[in-house]
């Protein structure tokens, strides 16, 4: 494999980082990547491997149970906004949404996600 990122063994704390390999879980069974980004979502993190595959966390081996996913409270306007831009970049240079290891597939998830979340329990006034 020609690749710049360095293997590291698997069992190290979580989350995994840069250059380790990970095992997940995928449509096509179980799956394995080195990693080459780690990133925070609207929601959860998303792990890039050095191929450009994206994986959610809560699909890689070892995992916490229950993932550490974020509150949609912590989620910045700017944010919010980028991803929304991001979304509609890739929608408009004809990249496949249904490709389910590919970054639009995630950035999608992220924010289906994250709009459920934040209209599933909305925040109360305060003083209530």
């Amino acid at each position: 494999m020609n690749s710049s990122i360095q293997p590291k063994t698997l069992g190290s704390n979580w989350p995994p980082e840069v250059g380790e390999r990970i095992l997940y879980n995928s449509d096509q069974g179980a799956q394995s990547g080195y990693v080459r980004q780690v990133r925070w979502g609207l929601v959860w993190r998303d792990f890039v491997l050095d191929d450009g595959r994206v994986v959610p966390e809560h699909k890689v081996v070892g995992c916490p149970s229950p993932p550490t996913w974020r509150s949609p409270q912590e989620v910045s306007e700017e944010e919010r906004e980028a991803a929304e831009n991001r979304l509609v970049s890739m929608s408009q240079s004809g990249l496949d949404p249904r490709d389910r290891e590919q970054a639009f597939w995630a950035e999608l998830n992220q924010y289906l996600a994250y709009t459920f979340l934040r209209f599933k329990d909305p925040p109360k006034p305060e003083g209530r």
